[in-house]
């Protein structure tokens, strides 16, 4: 869908590079959609609802912004004015044939380049909630700016039941756009933080693939190409990148011992998940100790840019060295400290830091040192006021990456969840449960007696 009326043409910013990258990579575009719903235990007016979804596409500028092809080149605009004449509503009878059909509609692909880049259907699940799924396109959303669609969708909902005023409005991603675009300061400033994060990521070897199924896939590899030092495997393979979603529930038991710890110590959810996954990932892999893998860092550090739909995340190579000799808070501690610079070095875009771990270590196309992505999504326990709600991911069945791990504690039930969506190709459903299980295991180790060393939780577990 190419520009008709004089729009302004954008090209695409850092993080969007990112998305046409991971295109490269597999022959499905959806695995670069983002497939989520909202479900409230509350009776919904679809009608006023789909009004407020109107609102929330004047709104949401990101949801009038249109993709095409220039030549060899991806562009940009936005839409003036876009309106959905009409929102299917679903009904399901049982938990099985929601997960069935949104799975589908997740899984089928976006028309991004014929103006198609998102999907809205209202629903009403088995148990008598009420909800709205949207499956959008990367190019204009991230994981936290579909819960920024949901946010404000449901206060303008609120407003027109109620026959209020509509909610402070939300930022241009335009403006972000904009501020991207052929900015010399922003090139000079990303050049030079490059170099640094280069060098933060280096350490003082060369880093070894952490998988959640173990040495398996380097083992496998090392064989077939008879490298017996291969610590890196050729894992970017194009065609072999089905996917399937495996949704762990932690207890309300160990949900609340972790969520007590964290809110005692003021702590950070992920800093603590995440050193759950870094010990059991150098258990089960030769003690290595050097664990290495993207985290999504949002890159939304202003009220302005929390307020803004569009994509802005970028994924960050956190590559950390645990000491058996240190505590478990000791370690958390350390990785506060990692997430404070990569944080502040987040402008390096995707493309920059793939091509620098390629050029350092020497790597094909399809060799990386990352085992997965990691994601904690910080929801928020009054993000809509009163209301129970229920935030689901959905299997877009095609991955670039051997695993996305996508982290969140509901806000009604305080649970934690854990959702895996891993490639078919190098991981078996049982690999991820039996992970997760050692995973729990480290986080309530830790969690139990903070004091405790690394070395000791990994003798324990």
């Amino acid at each position: 869908m190419k520009p008709k009326n004089g729009e302004q043409v954008y090209k695409l910013i850092h993080s969007q590079e990112m998305v046409q990258y991971m295109w490269k990579y597999s022959v499905h575009m959806q695995s670069t959609q983002i497939p989520v719903a909202m479900a409230f235990e509350e009776e919904l007016d679809f009608r006023v609802l789909a009004h407020a979804v109107n609102i929330e596409i004047e709104r949401n500028d990101c949801m009038r912004l249109r993709i095409f092809r220039e030549g060899f080149k991806i562009k940009q605009f936005f839409l003036d004015e876009f309106k959905l004449d009409k929102i299917l509503v679903k009904d399901f009878s049982s938990k099985e044939e929601q997960v069935r059909y949104f799975d589908s509609v997740a899984s089928t692909k976006l028309n991004v380049f014929a103006g198609e880049t998102f999907r809205i259907i209202f629903f009403r699940t088995y148990e008598k909630k009420c909800g709205i799924f949207i499956c959008a396109s990367h190019m204009i959303m991230d994981f936290v700016a579909s819960f920024m669609f949901f946010k404000d969708l449901m206060a303008v909902y609120d407003s027109l039941k109620n026959g209020a005023a509509l909610p402070k409005p939300l930022t241009k991603y335009e403006d972000i756009i904009k501020k991207e675009q052929d900015n010399p300061e922003l090139e000079d400033r990303i050049a030079r933080e490059t170099k640094i994060l280069d060098e933060w990521v280096a350490k003082d070897r060369r880093p070894f693939y952490n998988a959640i199924n173990g040495t398996k896939v380097l083992d496998m590899q090392s064989k077939l190409l008879r490298k017996k030092d291969l610590n890196m495997p050729h894992i970017y393979l194009p065609v072999f990148d089905s996917t399937n979603l495996v949704k762990c529930h932690l207890s309300d038991e160990d949900s609340k011992l972790i969520s007590d710890f964290i809110k005692e110590n003021q702590l950070s959810a992920e800093w603590v998940i995440q050193l759950g996954f870094r010990i059991y990932l150098s258990k089960i892999n030769r003690h290595t100790n050097d664990t290495l893998f993207w985290v999504l860092c949002p890159r939304r550090r202003t009220v302005k840019e929390k307020r803004c739909g569009g994509t802005l995340a970028s994924p960050m190579p956190w590559r950390e060295i645990i000491d058996d000799e240190k505590s478990f808070m000791e370690t958390i501690h350390q990785l506060s400290e990692s997430q404070i610079f990569l944080f502040r070095h987040c402008d390096v875009p995707f493309t920059a830091v793939r091509q620098m771990e390629r050029d350092r270590y020497n790597l094909s196309l399809m060799q990386t040192s990352n085992s997965m992505m990691f994601s904690y999504l910080p929801a928020g326990e009054n993000a809509f006021g009163d209301r129970r709600y229920e935030f689901t991911a959905y299997n877009f069945g095609h991955y670039v990456m051997p695993l996305y791990t996508l982290t969140m504690q509901e806000a009604s039930t305080g649970r934690f969840v854990f959702s895996y969506i891993h490639r078919l190709f190098l991981t078996k459903d049982e690999d991820v449960y039996s992970f997760h299980d050692g995973v729990v295991r480290t986080i309530l180790a830790g969690v139990r007696n903070p004091d405790k060393t690394i070395g000791e939780i990994m003798e324990e577990i």
